[in-house]
């Protein structure tokens, strides 16, 4: 079955059997008159917050998840002694004996332990793997001297319209006359060269506002004496009054970020944990031949620029569905742990792309749920660039 069916299926039924967040109060006994609270941290054994673990105090209570925190809030505790359990999918199933009082808050913590076989992981060095034109544009971020706005800062600012990006660059003026906006670099009296992904636009004068500053990976300012040698112009056009480089987002991998969860929806960990319990989807335990990333293609996430200018590695552990035809349910995603947020959706967009071999159980493509880690590690020409950086132009 498709899993975007498979999905929608779940949506229907899934509030019978599961409450996604902490928004929820879970009501351990409604003729309680004395009742405390729990207040519960879960974490993997690196100390990382454990998303999406479900935790249970009552047999007959749903359960309810950990958030990006790896946290739970569980008010309307009888007071009193209580087991309370946590499970996450690819950890050992825990629990441990509490004791709460009337009108109080037990802060407690606990550890699980992975019990999962950890596939080899993705490792993205830098920007070293970065493929298309993107992989230019970061290059010559690293060794030039243009004016540089990656789709990060482009989102940050946003900017009503192209023209409103490029103020205050210094050598960059903007010049208002009636409707339009017109862009001049050191000076000049004419119209900068505008390239649109590599392709120079020389027929006629661009306008720059009309183009939606919201649709770029990237964007490159050079004056006249900067521009690189392969975007200079030709005969019919010159880059004398500065050029400007445009990258568009390509394709699914270049979406916008993953739209939120409705009120009521159930989170991805909670649908995979109902699909499993349905056996709809499996695990690698489960199957005769594990899914596996197809290694003609492997789609290496960028490096977020807030860490990779920071010089800081990550970890994230992936958790997904693999479809039978090997590409990934994007609905199904989600970090299990992460050390940095940021992190988050730069998988995401990578695993838009990639492509897996599907698992098989009795000679048939299954889904199956996936792990996968993802390993973040500083390039180490960055680090020798920042402590001697090129002298300017």
């Amino acid at each position: 079955m498709d899993p975007r069916r498979v999905i929608q299926h779940v949506r229907l039924i899934g509030l019978l059997a599961f409450l996604p967040s902490l928004s929820h109060v879970a009501h351990a006994q409604s003729g309680s008159s004395e009742s405390g609270a729990v207040r519960l941290q879960v974490r993997s054994a690196g100390g990382i917050p454990l998303v999406g673990a479900q935790l249970r105090i009552v047999a007959s209570d749903p359960w309810l998840e950990s958030d990006e925190r790896g946290l739970f809030a569980v008010t309307r505790v009888p007071a009193g002694n209580a087991w309370l359990r946590v499970r996450r999918i690819g950890y050992r199933p825990d629990s441990m004996l509490i004791v709460t009082s009337s009108s109080k808050t037990l802060d407690t913590m606990i550890t699980m332990e992975r019990v999962a076989v950890d596939l080899a992981p993705v490792t993205v060095l830098g920007r070293r793997n970065i493929q298309g034109p993107m992989a230019g544009f970061y290059r010559r971020q690293a060794t030039g001297s243009g004016r540089f706005f990656t789709r990060a800062e482009i989102e940050r600012r946003a900017p009503y319209n192209l023209t409103d990006l490029l103020r205050g660059i210094p050598g960059v003026r903007i010049n208002s006359r009636l409707q339009s906006n017109s862009v001049r670099i050191r000076g000049s009296r004419c119209n900068p060269l505008v390239w649109l992904d590599g392709q120079g636009l020389f027929a006629t004068d661009i306008d720059l506002d009309a183009l939606d500053p919201m649709s770029f990976d990237g964007v490159e300012v050079y004056s006249t004496a900067s521009v690189p040698v392969e975007f200079q112009g030709n005969q019919r056009a010159s880059s004398s009054c500065g050029t400007i480089l445009l990258w568009t987002r390509q394709g699914e991998a270049q979406k916008a970020s993953a739209p939120k969860r409705k009120n009521g929806e159930l989170s991805p960990a909670a649908k995979i944990a109902m699909l499993l319990d349905e056996q709809r989807v499996f695990t690698a335990a489960d199957v005769d031949t594990v899914a596996r990333i197809d290694s003609q293609v492997v789609v290496r996430p960028e490096y977020p620029d807030s860490l990779y200018n920071s010089q800081t590695p990550g970890r994230l552990l992936a958790e997904f569905i693999v479809g039978t035809d090997g590409t990934v349910f994007i609905e199904s995603y989600s970090a299990v742990t992460t050390t940095h947020r940021d992190l988050v959706e730069s998988v995401r967009r990578a695993l838009l792309t990639q492509r897996f071999v599907p698992a098989l159980k009795k000679g048939k493509a299954v889904q199956q749920v996936m792990q996968l880690p993802f390993s973040f590690v500083p390039d180490s020409t960055m680090r020798r660039r920042k402590q001697n950086p090129p002298t300017p132009h």
